[in-house]
């Protein structure tokens, strides 16, 4: 699959989501400091609906690039809108080292990423396990994680608040490697609960 991202398409699709988020929504957002003037950085959090990517974009001015599920490329214009706006699929099911090899080269080059490590949405009062690997993407492309965690609702006109977390530099983390995953649910899970 070839990368089609159209980023003057992107753009444009940024500022359609920033307005339908600010109108449908009461958003509130606390440690939008912690997150980096320009990339690369991975961002990272908990996953509770479709709409979280559309929170992400009316919050940030930075282009970011989504790893989604690609379920979502299951339709040849499925694939051509996802794909125009910067996205890229996993399969969550499996270790997918292609879109492993994909997140990495993207920071390499100085992107933004956007990974739900849940890898699929769920209830606000449920949560999914984090898929293993996150933090060992970062630390390949030598970029942060900047974690948040999403609570509240997206029935119309809810409440949503989004909290984003130190950004976390894993190499310089005083703990041990296999305890890095745990590190990153834990720390989100915080966030989420704020």
């Amino acid at each position: 699959m070839e990368d089609n991202y159209d980023i003057e398409f992107y753009k444009k699709f940024r500022k359609f989501v920033k307005s339908f988020m600010h109108v449908c929504y009461d958003i509130e957002s606390t440690g939008l400091e912690n997150i980096p003037d320009s990339g690369p950085y991975l961002l990272a959090g908990n996953h509770l609906n479709i709409l979280d990517s559309w929170l992400l974009l009316a919050l940030i001015d930075e282009n970011l690039r989504f790893m989604v599920d690609k379920k979502l490329y299951r339709y040849r214009s499925w694939e051509k809108f996802f794909s125009s706006v910067g996205t890229f699929p996993i399969d969550p099911e499996q270790l997918d080292i292609k879109a492993v090899k994909t997140a990495v080269s993207l920071l390499k080059s100085g992107e933004v990423e956007v990974i739900f490590p849940e890898g699929k949405t769920h209830k606000i009062t449920s949560s999914e396990p984090f898929k293993p690997g996150i933090p060992k993407i970062a630390i390949l492309a030598n970029s942060p994680i900047v974690p948040f965690g999403i609570n509240g609702s997206y029935t119309p006109f809810g409440k949503l608040k989004i909290n984003f977390g130190e950004p976390i530099l894993f190499k310089e983390l005083d703990i041990d490697k296999k305890d890095y995953d745990s590190y990153l649910e834990n720390t989100v899970r915080r966030l989420e609960r704020r």
